[in-house]
């Protein structure tokens, strides 16, 4: 049965230019039906998987018209759902699945132990940022790759170890420098492309690189050397595959886990621009934007 007319943001063609694809309109808001939860979402980040499934990617397999992204934060108008505490901000809370979560799903696969090394990329993102901090928590060192030297002293202040500037150094040689020649215990990677390469090459023998995003395309490459004579383990991580092999029960506690870290903060996510909902195009085209600073936000 439905209550009332709703705005929503959908997706109506799939267009080159993405931000061709959305659409601002009215639908009908539909009452919740058994074991379903009726929220009001009033806050919602731009997340880059967010923009690359309504460019069409693969992750993709809703049929048109259809209500894009990944997470958001609101008011739950019926039945009981996942309540996020009173100390936590609504932009907090917002961003709380997608990088959060996923920070913690990679470190507990890449399973560093304390005091060795964690080596990422794309460290000045959000996501990159909450790795540094989380490690730095659970007593695991980081070196950390950008691609800005301005984003240098901000990570060395949030408790990075070590931070490489590719556009002035080179990515193995440095992990080498550091390590005394070891290479990173483990690495993990939003890459992809030739920089999945360097990021296997500067693993250690027996180490673990992970690839979780593909930042430069849908292809990574590596040394098929680095499998078969320096035993290295390359894998995939996705949120979604991680979390689906987790008892309800245990689900719900790894969930709980995530949101006592923002609380507490030890997680900090990072937050930026706010733009109305009828901003839509704005707001991606800021979320786009190299060095924008914080996640991007559409509101109401």
């Amino acid at each position: 049965m439905t209550t009332s007319v709703q705005k929503a943001l959908q997706v109506v063609q799939r267009a080159d230019d993405l931000k061709d694809n959305l659409e601002l309109s009215e639908v009908a808001k539909q009452s919740p039906g058994e074991g379903e939860v009726l929220v009001c979402v009033t806050l919602r980040p731009v997340n880059p998987t967010d923009l690359y499934n309504i460019s069409g990617g693969v992750y993709t397999n809703q049929e048109l018209p259809y209500v894009p992204g990944s997470e958001g934060v609101g008011t739950v108008e019926h039945l009981a759902a996942l309540a996020v505490p009173d100390k936590i901000s609504d932009k907090d809370a917002a961003q709380f699945w997608v990088n959060p979560v996923t920070v913690v799903g990679l470190l507990e696969v890449a399973d560093v132990p304390k005091g060795e090394i964690l080596l990422q990329t794309a460290a000045g993102s959000v996501l990159g940022r909450e790795v540094i901090t989380y490690a730095k928590h659970l007593g695991i060192k980081t070196i950390n790759v950008v691609r800005r030297a301005a984003q240098k002293e901000v990570l060395l202040s949030l408790g990075a170890d070590e931070v490489i500037v590719t556009s002035e150094e080179d990515l193995v040689q440095r992990v080498k420098e550091i390590t005394g020649g070891e290479g990173a215990y483990a690495a993990i990677d939003a890459v992809g492309g030739t920089t999945f390469q360097e990021v296997v090459s500067a693993v250690r023998d027996g180490g673990t690189a992970l690839i979780y995003g593909r930042l430069s395309g849908s292809t990574g490459q590596f040394n098929i050397g680095d499998l078969l004579l320096r035993r290295k383990v390359l894998r995939g991580f996705a949120l979604p595959n991680w979390l689906n092999t987790k008892a309800p029960q245990e689900r719900e506690a790894k969930l709980l886990r995530v949101l006592d870290l923002i609380a507490s903060g030890v997680i900090k996510p990072y937050s930026g621009k706010v733009y109305p909902l009828e901003q839509f195009k704005e707001a991606i085209s800021e979320s786009q934007r190299e060095g924008r600073g914080g996640k991007v936000f559409l509101e109401g």
